[in-house]
């Protein structure tokens, strides 16, 4: 499995909020649509998941599954020790995505306003 590339070419990456609280940064080519009305926002979102919402990560494989059992992403995730047990003490995971390809274009997205957020029930499957 080739995860050295996190961040570039559209694959998504982890990171973790000065809180330890975990953070997928999904950019927009591996992302599914956005749908009105699932809780996504503008603005940093409370700590309570949005309903219908769940992530479960396996070892290195991610599912972020949106209400009605769909899934949002499903895949490899570059995913650390420390931000696996930030999933486990925090039990939800802050996703993060908009009109951004890869780490390099990230930063205007933000700085422009463009990011969109929700925060997702989460919980491992096993822990290294």
């Amino acid at each position: 499995m080739e995860l050295a590339g996190a961040g570039l070419c559209g694959s998504p990456w982890p990171e973790l909020l000065p809180d330890r609280r975990p953070v997928l940064v999904v950019p927009a080519v591996a992302a599914s649509p956005v749908v009105a009305g699932e809780g996504w926002t503008a603005h940093l979102p409370g700590y309570d998941p949005a309903p219908g919402w769940s992530a479960v990560l396996d070892g290195q494989h991610l599912t972020v599954q949106r209400p009605g059992g769909h899934p949002w992403y499903e895949g490899p995730v570059a995913a650390g020790h420390r931000w696996q047990r930030a999933i486990r003490a925090h039990r939800t995971l802050l996703l993060v995505t908009g009109p951004f390809t890869g780490v390099l274009d990230f930063k205007t997205a933000a700085a422009t306003g463009r990011l969109l957020l929700l925060t997702v029930a989460a919980r491992l499957t096993e822990m290294p």
